[in-house]
């Protein structure tokens, strides 16, 4: 099929009856053999993991005795196979526990049927399994997981949730105002009354349209709004590390005239994994927020090198429990590849901002480079004693010599 050819200066145009005809091209040239129509909708919530992010730790994202669902479900994975001879066992006793319900296996194979359109609409890319294969797929693992969850898969959200429990932000000052002021029954009951007349209609319809017409105002500049460098960097700037006590999760991290003060972070192979999972869900889901991936990046800006993690540890901020430190600077800096983060979103942006413009200036950027220069451990320390004492000295051997030859002294 030829291109409509231009001419003088006029666009080409395909005609409507041949536009059909060109989408079914591009669908042969591109045919959608893995990612679905629906991978961008609210319903689709389960994602296979990119090789950028799978490079990282290709084992943290697979089922090492178990797997849930159609992904890992592969017959050539042999460590699996034992765990699958017992999911049908588990969902025997499964099904004998609802019998005294009423319930037997025949009722969920019809409730699961009738969710199989919502299953594959749960994933990213299209299910190479038939309609039985996936209805005996989730009826196994559903038997599985009853018969575990009371014991501990409930116990493992619950310290998901207070180990990396969101921050809420603080209510900003319009928001505040709003509150205030429409607090009172009386503001209440008039704006309902004013409402529910024609004009109030009008006017309601008028400030709407207003609101979703008009263009924000520009956000002010930040100069200093940046990604920070790593602590011992940090340290020789002035910044004061303190580990932050009475706190429910480690993302409650704030700075304060140069205190920056970090929740413990309890770092093992379990909470490893647990943020390596956790970031890859939040790039990929869209109505999710992204604190587990600012919390990640600002680890992974304190954490640089071997010394970073060694000193985090002597303040009291990491317990390191996965393995030496230059692994801990590594898991942070593999981490933060190939990821999609914005620090003017991230919650974190204040203390980003915070700490740039701390060390940018000020007398106490020099005096905690000359401190940690001169002393630091106790050798530094004699040694500068030792030589501002032969400076004194040779201040005032100058001294003695210049009085001297200016002051001879007097014969008798």
């Amino acid at each position: 099929m030829d291109p409509p050819s231009q001419a003088n200066g006029e666009s080409a145009t395909i005609p409507d009856e041949n536009e059909e005809e060109a989408y079914l091209l591009l669908d042969k040239v591109i045919p959608a053999v893995h990612l679905k129509e629906s991978a961008g909708d609210r319903s689709c919530c389960i994602y296979r993991i990119p090789h950028t992010l799978e490079r990282v730790n290709d084992k943290a994202y697979a089922p090492k005795i178990v797997s849930i669902g159609p992904y890992h479900h592969s017959s050539d994975k042999q460590h699996l196979k034992m765990i699958e001879e017992h999911k049908k066992r588990y969902l025997e006793i499964f099904v004998s526990k609802t019998k005294d319900n009423g319930v037997n296996l025949c009722h969920l194979v019809d409730v699961v049927s009738g969710l199989e359109q919502k299953i594959r609409d749960s994933y990213s890319e299209n299910l190479e399994f038939s309609r039985q294969k996936l209805i005996k797929v989730m009826i196994l693992d559903e038997g599985l997981w009853k018969k575990h969850n009371n014991l501990r898969a409930k116990h493992l959200l619950d310290l998901i949730r207070k180990t990396f429990k969101p921050v809420p932000p603080p209510p900003t000052i319009p928001r505040q105002c709003c509150i205030n002021i429409f607090s009172g029954p009386m503001e209440h009951s008039r704006t309902e009354t004013s409402k529910n007349t024609c004009l109030g209609k009008i006017s309601c319809s008028k400030e709407i349209t207003e609101a979703q017409t008009s263009s924000p105002p520009p956000p002010p500049p930040r100069p200093f709004l940046g990604l920070i460098v790593s602590a011992r960097k940090l340290r020789l700037r002035g910044i004061k590390f303190k580990r932050k006590e009475n706190v429910e999760t480690p993302l409650d991290i704030s700075f304060k005239s140069g205190f920056l003060e970090v929740p413990l972070l309890v770092f093992d192979d379990f909470i490893s994994n647990l943020l390596i999972n956790c970031v890859a869900f939040e790039q990929f889901n869209m109505s999710c927020s992204t604190e587990i991936t600012s919390y990640v990046t600002f680890m992974g800006c304190l954490i640089n090198t071997e010394e970073d993690a060694t000193f985090l540890i002597e303040k009291g901020i990491l317990e390191n429990y996965f393995g030496t430190g230059e692994q801990v600077s590594l898991f942070f800096k593999n981490i933060g590849k190939d990821i999609s983060f914005s620090i003017s979103k991230s919650f974190l942006s204040n203390v980003f901002e915070g700490v740039n413009e701390y060390t940018s200036q000020g007398y106490h950027v020099q005096w905690a480079g000359f401190k940690y220069t001169h002393f630091n451990t106790p050798w530094t320390f004699l040694s500068s004693c030792a030589a501002l004492m032969l400076l004194l000295l040779t201040i005032f051997q100058a001294f003695f010599a210049a009085y001297a030859y200016f002051r001879p002294p007097k014969n008798s």
